[in-house]
């Protein structure tokens, strides 16, 4: 069925984190821009339902269990005829001093933030060398380039995810296929606002461009990397930062 409403849909966009803060701006973004969107999120909601109203389809994804991961990209591979995007927004915070970080707690993040990650691309990616087209954004984080106190989890697992990007990048180069990663500072959305005031402070007086980034910020530039205006930008881990000098 989906394969059929697709026809009148140019291109499509899977969006894993779909649910809230930067994957919901993104859905929102690609959405408006004429899209079919995949959201894949491990709680629906009634924002999303009504954003995707006939322009996309939920997804159910839960980064945690491995098994689910394989079952949400099976499922996606079955029902669209083409994937010409891939946004990774999904992610969980945790702050904790390096001393006091729980080797379980770090697997956990690990888990999420990137071995899951990578395997959902892993999956996903094959139906764009099919076609050999394609653009993957990553969303990292200034945590994985800061050595900032308490980010050991959250900081290592956006590093490797930025890391990841650029070898991905190498390899799928020659498919076509465009891999870049974002890194925004901290950003005004549920997961941001958990960040401690005095951590906030310290982002904010580093930052050379008043004001607050917004989720809508990071889907923009998402969206900008994804279309036709950008054929040969490969292998970029782009800070949103506000200038940071850095």
């Amino acid at each position: 069925m989906t394969k059929k409403i697709l026809g009148q849909f140019n291109r499509v966009a899977i969006v894993s984190g779909a649910n809230r803060g930067i994957g919901l701006a993104v859905v929102e973004k690609f959405v408006s821009e004429g899209w079919w969107v995949c959201a894949c999120t491990r709680s629906n909601s009634d924002c999303l339902n009504s954003l995707l109203d006939g322009r996309g389809k939920i997804y159910s994804l839960d980064l945690a269990d491995e098994k689910s991961v394989s079952n949400c990209a099976k499922e996606i591979i079955r029902s669209v005829d083409r994937v010409d995007a891939l946004i990774n927004c999904a992610g969980i915070a945790y702050g904790a001093l390096f001393s006091m970080t729980r080797i379980a707690d770090l697997k956990d993040v690990f888990q999420v933030n990137f071995f899951s990650q990578v395997l959902f691309t892993q999956l996903i990616v094959k139906k764009m060398m099919r076609k050999r087209s394609g653009s993957i954004i990553n969303i990292s984080s200034t945590s994985g380039i800061l050595a900032d106190s308490g980010t050991l989890a959250y900081g290592c697992s956006k590093s490797a995810f930025s890391h990841a990007t650029r070898i991905m990048a190498t390899e799928l180069g020659s498919f076509n296929i465009r891999v870049n990663a974002i890194a925004p500072a901290r950003a005004d959305t549920d997961m941001g606002r958990l960040m401690d005031k005095d951590s906030a402070d310290l982002l904010n007086s580093r930052s050379s461009i008043a004001g607050e980034i917004g989720a809508d910020d990071v889907a923009n530039l998402t969206y900008y990397l994804c279309s036709d205006s950008n054929r040969y930008l490969s292998g970029q881990v782009i800070r949103l930062d506000r200038g940071m000098p850095f």
